[in-house]
């Protein structure tokens, strides 16, 4: 009696796995990842960066709560702002609205242990990296000519993102939507910085002997490289 007692339960703990387990990889296909919520939080001089990496932690727990999904912190390491970066995807406009219409704005908010702050709303339009989330994250960001149009600006992002892409064994393709700059952002993971100087070396080569002499119409360009959080 009691081994059958014993392979019940052992049949209903892996009944109760797999559901679980198909649930979630139904939401997961369910979702499109069409576009994503971006938002930079600066560490303002003298703070203590893990304070104000636990107040964006729990931005996100609440963002999530929302109707986000997906949600992740990159902190910076090398590049640019001394800074935290969150994301969010979000399936469509539609989505957006449910999620903003449905959710007042906290009546109080908490006290601001980051300095400056900045959201974008991005479409992405390539989505090659893996599911599996890299512990480092490269994030190029680009700008274009003026007196190109906007499908010029997006063919020449194209052009230096299969650069990226190829390099890096697949990366994410952004482009600007609502926000502050007309630009376009490259998302490539690494597991290392041996990593890292691997397909760097593999992107120089691509450069020199594919873009070195192309008219990209490059107006601005900068890197960031980021270390995971979440």
């Amino acid at each position: 009696m009691k081994k059958l007692l014993t392979v019940l339960l052992l049949i209903s703990s892996f009944s109760v796995f797999s559901a679980h387990h198909e649930e979630a990889e139904t939401t997961e296909k369910e979702h499109t990842y069409a576009f994503a919520y971006n938002s930079t939080f600066s560490i303002p001089a003298g703070s203590q960066p893990q304070r104000v990496e636990k107040q964006v932690l729990d931005n996100l727990a609440t963002l999530e709560e929302n109707g986000y999904y997906n949600c992740g912190l990159l902190r910076h390491q090398f590049g640019g702002e001394r800074a935290y970066y969150s994301y969010c995807y979000f399936d469509s406009w539609e989505h957006f609205g449910e999620i903003n219409d449905s959710n007042s704005a906290a009546a109080r908010e908490p006290v601001q242990l980051y300095g400056d702050h900045t959201d974008h709303l991005v479409a992405i339009l390539e989505r090659n990296m893996s599911s599996k989330r890299t512990p480092y994250v490269l994030r190029a960001t680009y700008t274009f000519g003026p007196f190109l149009t906007a499908n010029e600006m997006r063919d020449r992002a194209r052009l230096l993102f299969d650069a990226y892409n190829r390099a890096f064994e697949g990366c994410v393709l952004a482009e600007h939507a609502w926000g502050p700059e007309l630009a376009w952002y490259f998302y490539c993971g690494y597991d290392s910085y041996a990593d890292f100087a691997k397909k760097s070396s593999v992107l120089m080569e691509i450069h020199e002997s594919e873009l070195a002499d192309a008219k990209t119409d490059v107006r601005n360009h900068s890197d960031d490289l980021m270390v995971r959080v979440k």
